[in-house]
């Protein structure tokens, strides 16, 4: 027979277990996330060289933009795991308290996390509903999702620069045999047949940035 005064309590002890199991399966979610990327990553840069091979300055610059998002969207994954981590730490921190005063304490610290957390496009409907169950177990107050402002609001110059300092990067351990970074190819200098590719990979670079 059906009770007859609503669902069966939750255990706060149980749901604090959850809430953590689910924390935990979302970091590694984002770990996979962050190993996707990567690949990507990867590949766009052994694109970005033969690029420069054939001189392709306008396909470079496009590609290096493409690295600045994912490094941009990497961070904020790394961002929201060590959220995730902290909300946990949190939980476990509440049940602790629990065995002493069998109930939940409000957290601000865990209110903070979970409203950034939900902003978070990769994990947004779990953390969403999770925050549904902090909020009727009295861990958290009620929250007013915020409306997704322009965050992107895009710097011109600022971009050029990451896409500079991102070619950097990628060229920075283009070597000639001699092992000394590769330098400009003059017009007047012969350039031996074994060197003439990384130098034509510099070459390209200084073009790049004029």
């Amino acid at each position: 027979m059906k009770k007859l005064f609503g669902a069966k309590k939750v255990d706060p002890q149980e749901q604090a277990k959850e809430w953590r199991k689910q924390l935990r399966s979302e970091a590694r979610g984002l770990d996979r996330q962050i190993r996707k990327i990567t690949m990507e990553e990867q590949k766009v840069t052994r694109s970005v060289k033969e690029a420069a091979k054939k001189g392709q300055n306008d396909v470079v610059r496009i590609l290096a933009k493409e690295l600045v998002g994912s490094k941009k969207a990497k961070n904020r994954i790394y961002c929201a795991k060590a959220q995730l981590h902290s909300v946990e730490m949190s939980i476990q921190q509440q049940a602790a308290q629990v065995k002493l005063t069998g109930a939940i304490a409000r957290s601000t610290e865990v209110m903070s996390s979970m409203n950034e957390l939900m902003k978070v496009g990769e994990i947004q409907a779990t953390m969403r509903a999770m925050s549904q169950e902090m909020m009727k177990a009295g861990l958290i107050d009620e929250m007013v999702e915020e409306t997704m402002e322009s965050l992107d609001e895009v710097d011109e110059d600022e971009v050029d620069e990451e896409v500079d300092n991102v070619l950097n990067e990628i060229f920075k351990n283009v070597k000639t045999p001699n092992n000394k970074l590769p330098t400009p190819v003059k017009e007047d200098e012969p350039v031996a047949e074994e060197e003439e590719e990384d130098d034509e990979l510099e070459a390209r670079l200084n073009a790049l940035k004029n």
